[in-house]
């Protein structure tokens, strides 16, 4: 097994590292950053990419161009890519963050695998008045006919191209039309929009997760300090029953038809 996480040396995802390591053994991953990707890291014996979450822009600002050229063409081979929270909106066609106030960006993605929006931060589960992320939040997604909690830090809804005659939320649509399957909606948000969706690219697949799925209770229980100036102390907000558990990232990857 060969699963590499994109680093822009920003955002730390060491949680993530953690997750995965701990589902496929920590010689089975390995970070890696914009210029091994231009050098060629990135190749076909790689079993999974996986964009994490931080900031966007950042990794954005890097990958640009040839990197996610490259990128796009190892999934189109038959890599795949699962982006979670930034690596979900730069899996989009466009990211709209903030729309209307004093931190929005709104930018087109050059990955674009889901043709349409990335629409965050979502108001009933964080507020828009950075560039970053917002505080932890606990949401629940419905999830093959089940409820499952999961962490949200900022993510987006997905919002489809629409033809003319279709409706906005209809998930009904098979893979061969629309393009995409929706896996997860959000069960707590009327209508319940996308939350994780997935599809394929060339002969790859891909995944996109607004969620932090990574985060069980075992890793926000140590984001738990007792430290002056604790800029994670939103954590500790979090409900004392929350019910976090890997098995949500485990099903996602097998979604990607991972190899076991």
């Amino acid at each position: 097994m060969k699963i590499q996480i994109y680093t822009d040396n920003v955002s730390a995802n060491h949680i993530l590292y953690y997750a995965l390591a701990r589902l496929y053994g920590k010689n089975s991953v390995c970070f890696i950053n914009a210029n091994e990707i231009l050098n060629g890291a990135l190749s076909k014996d790689v079993d999974l990419f996986v964009m994490p979450g931080g900031a966007s822009r950042y990794k954005a600002d890097k990958l640009n161009g040839a990197a996610n050229r490259m990128i796009k063409h190892y999934v189109e081979q038959g890599g795949r890519y699962f982006g979670i929270c930034a690596g979900a909106y730069m899996g989009c066609n466009v990211t709209k963050w903030a729309q209307g106030l004093p931190h929005e960006i709104i930018t087109e993605n050059e990955l674009s695998f889901f043709s349409g929006a990335a629409i965050g931060p979502i108001e009933a589960f964080g507020r828009g008045d950075n560039y970053n992320q917002t505080d932890a939040y606990l949401v629940t997604l419905e999830c093959q006919g089940k409820s499952v909690a999961s962490l949200y830090l900022g993510g987006c809804v997905f919002l489809p191209d629409i033809a003319d005659g279709d409706e906005a939320n209809n998930h009904e649509k098979s893979d061969e039309l629309s393009g995409y399957k929706v896996l997860a909606s959000f069960a707590d948000l009327p209508d319940k929009p996308a939350a994780i969706v997935s599809g394929r690219y060339g002969q790859g697949r891909w995944l996109l997760c607004s969620t932090h799925p990574e985060y069980d209770n075992e890793a926000v229980e140590l984001l738990d300090f007792n430290v002056i100036g604790n800029q994670y102390e939103h954590f500790s907000r979090l409900p004392n029953d929350a019910d976090l558990r890997l098995e949500l990232l485990e099903s996602l990857l097998v979604n990607l038809d991972l190899p076991s």
